[in-house]
């Protein structure tokens, strides 16, 4: 296969190499609008890449919807990194196009935490996830477009905690209501670097997130069912259980560890994401997501919390 590229630095070449890696795309051109990338097979007519099998618009978040528009002309199939698009309009051209080869990389969608959520949905009281490093605090931040209330309205949110979001209102549908609370702390740019929602679902089940650019190194999740915990600190995954676990005066104690696996989350469910896709492309399938309401209902919540904000 031949890959296009729009974008060619920093996470497009991690989805580069995944894609390589993969052992199914052989070729792979990029596409800059104004300058001839030294080092690369690199074009500057985007028509350019429509001999590709597929393209990846790995460019800016609010580039995504003049991409989009320009390869209505293309008839092979588009991988788009999160977030699909930040405005009103742009969005509106998706949900009216519906493009059944255009695939989001919403990758939490292909993980284990989607398997795992679903199977203890019936028993999930609260999800807690809190995840941030201190990307804001570096001086190079500031010439960054993340750094960039224009560009990258609801910062962090928008930047990294989109995909456990996009995951839960996938699984769960359009929550019943939700609190967000926000700062600005870097000296470096004026986009939002630390980002608290809490949401209640129709399922009765309530999540609480914190994401932030201005803090020491920290992931983790914590799944609480009725039944078990599960923990996860970045780098392992725990189940622990039973909840009927005692002292020997029967009063209740922290339960023991059922299993635990050593794994990834976020490398292996974005693994799983460009498997899928590259399966889809190469039975020349379709994307079933695209067909399903709740597609872009992340993205249009997204939205929704931008206004509320404003």
């Amino acid at each position: 296969m031949k890959a296009g590229f729009i974008g060619y630095h920093n996470f497009a070449e991690k989805l580069k190499n995944l894609f390589k890696s993969s052992g199914m795309v052989e070729q792979f051109q990029f596409f800059h609008p104004q300058k001839i990338v030294e080092g690369l097979p690199c074009v500057t007519r985007l028509e350019e890449l429509f001999d590709s099998d597929f393209i990846v618009i790995s460019s800016p978040d609010w580039t995504h919807g003049e991409y989009l528009r320009k390869l209505q002309s293309y008839h092979g199939y588009i991988f788009c990194e999160k977030i699909p698009v930040i405005t009103r309009e742009d969005l509106a051209f998706l949900k009216k196009t519906n493009n059944p080869f255009l695939y989001f990389d919403f990758n939490y969608r292909k993980s284990l935490l989607y398997d795992l959520i679903k199977e203890h949905e019936d028993k999930i009281l609260y999800i807690h996830h809190q995840m941030g490093h201190g990307l804001a605090l570096k001086q190079e931040y500031g010439t960054n477009w993340r750094s960039n209330a224009n560009r990258a309205p609801l910062g962090v949110f928008q930047l990294s905690g989109i995909h456990f979001f996009d995951l839960l209102v996938f699984l769960f549908g359009k929550p019943k209501s939700y609190y967000v609370t926000t700062k600005n702390t870097s000296p470096f740019g004026d986009s939002i670097d630390n980002f608290t929602i809490t949401l209640e679902f129709q399922n009765g089940i309530t999540a609480n997130f914190f994401f932030s650019y201005t803090m020491p190194y920290k992931f983790d999740i914590e799944i609480i069912t009725t039944e078990h915990l599960i923990e996860y600190d970045g780098q392992e995954l725990l189940l622990k259980g039973p909840r009927e676990t005692y002292k020997s005066s029967g009063l209740f104690i922290h339960p023991p560890v059922i299993s635990r696996k050593k794994i990834d989350l976020y490398t292996e469910s974005l693994h799983n994401s460009i498997s899928y896709f590259l399966s889809v492309v190469k039975s020349k399938g379709r994307f079933t997501e695209s067909q399903l309401d709740n597609n872009l209902l992340s993205n249009e919540l997204f939205l929704d919390i931008l206004d509320d904000l404003k």
